[in-house]
């Protein structure tokens, strides 16, 4: 049989829609953006009505679309060229607050930073994997100048309260606020009114890989990451990945009309599928159940020492079943950070699994899912922790 796919997070396929556009402009529009001659001249009006058109999606200014390489390179330009800007401005150190559940390309640059003297607060979460907004208001300093929170969190599917921290932030007009939209954008809904500064990635809504936005508001002062020509209103040099661009656009407007079918059918898939899962005694469920999760995100952990993620991984992976157990950034951790900060817990958090899920995953794909894990355990219960080492080889 063919492999079963249920690693969406990481990264999903290009929707069919934007195939086409990616042959097309790849073939078509090989001219550079910066160029003074009127192939140049098509290929950057074609830049800027991409621009505008997400623009229109996102409900702000096109100057405030900032296209780059991805959300890792879009978090670290967020935060980089926030704290840079404010030193530069200043000549002081800066104060930073997160969440301990950020995605790794947050995390480790505020780490990076704490290193380089930047004062840093990491936030803990609740069980499910919520930020307290009380809390946040109370670690703010008088030399705040970032919070960072993620809207969806890529591990557990936790949504964070993000409009109500933006609400909060915005009666301090010196603070910004950046939210890693990455796996809520077309699963959750979020108003950017409130928002500073917001990233998304292509290649997990139905685009190509090497492209994604910062979106930075009007009088947000950023720093660049390089330096170079004066491409998208100085915040970037490079030459533009126009198939990129062109396609991220449809991609970005797709995940907007479809998002009420889409995430009608996620969210029934889910429950069937989380239901199951909830059946299963040796299973810690990690995901809190909605409304506090979306639609896409399943993790779980089994409760039994010296059973990992990458046994489970590898006896699935022999059902022709693809799961992950953390982002794949952080793949190689022996354990999760997010799910250590939620539950304190090593057990939990080196035994988890995430399920992530898309439209294109039918109610048999997933009860062979939920039958394999159910089998799984079985297979555990039943083996020697020696020979499920062996097995894992």
């Amino acid at each position: 049989m063919n492999k079963l796919y249920f690693d969406y997070c990481a990264s999903a396929p290009l929707h069919p829609q934007v195939i086409h556009k990616l042959i097309d402009s790849s073939v078509n529009l090989y001219a550079n953006a910066s160029s003074t001659h009127e192939m140049g001249f098509e290929v950057n009006r074609i830049i800027e009505a991409s621009r505008e058109r997400i623009a229109n999606v996102l409900h702000v200014k096109p100057s405030e679309v900032i296209f780059t390489s991805g959300a890792t390179e879009s978090n670290n330009m967020a935060i980089l060229g926030v704290v840079r800007a404010y030193m530069k401005r200043t000549s002081q150190i800066p104060h930073l607050i997160l969440s301990e559940i950020e995605h790794s390309s947050v995390y480790n640059c505020c780490k990076q930073l704490r290193d380089e003297g930047v004062e840093v607060t990491f936030l803990g979460v609740d069980r499910s994997g919520v930020v307290d907004p009380s809390a946040l208001e109370k670690a703010i300093q008088d030399n705040t100048v970032l919070v960072s929170i993620m809207h969806v969190n890529n591990e557990t599917g936790t949504i964070q309260p993000v409009q109500e921290i933006g609400k909060l932030l915005k009666t301090k007009p010196a603070i910004q606020f950046h939210v890693d939209g990455v796996q809520g954008f077309g699963k959750a809904n979020l108003d950017l009114e409130d928002i500073d500064l917001y990233t998304l990635s292509g290649h997990k809504m139905g685009g190509p890989k090497g492209i994604g936005i910062l979106m930075a508001k009007e009088g947000v002062e950023l720093m660049p990451l390089m330096y170079g020509g004066n491409n998208e209103f100085g915040h970037r040099p490079g030459t533009t990945n126009v198939p990129g661009v062109v396609c991220l656009t449809e991609a970005v407007e797709l995940s907007i009309a479809e998002q009420v079918e889409k995430t009608a059918y996620l969210t029934s898939l889910h429950h069937f599928i989380y239901s199951k899962l909830q059946s299963i005694p040796e299973l810690i469920i990690n995901t809190p159940e909605p409304p506090l999760s979306a639609p896409h995100i399943i993790n779980f952990s089994y409760q039994n020492k010296g059973i990992t993620s990458a046994i489970m991984i590898s006896i699935l992976a022999k059902k022709n079943i693809v799961v992950s157990s953390q982002s794949a950034c952080s793949s190689k951790a022996k354990e999760s950070r997010v799910l250590m900060a939620m539950t304190h817990n090593e057990e939990i958090a080196s035994s988890s699994i995430r399920l992530s899920l898309h439209e294109s995953v039918s109610f048999e794909d997933a009860k062979y899912l939920v039958n394999s894990i159910t089998e799984m355990i079985d297979q555990i219960k039943s083996t020697s922790k020696f020979q499920l080492l062996l097995h894992q080889k």
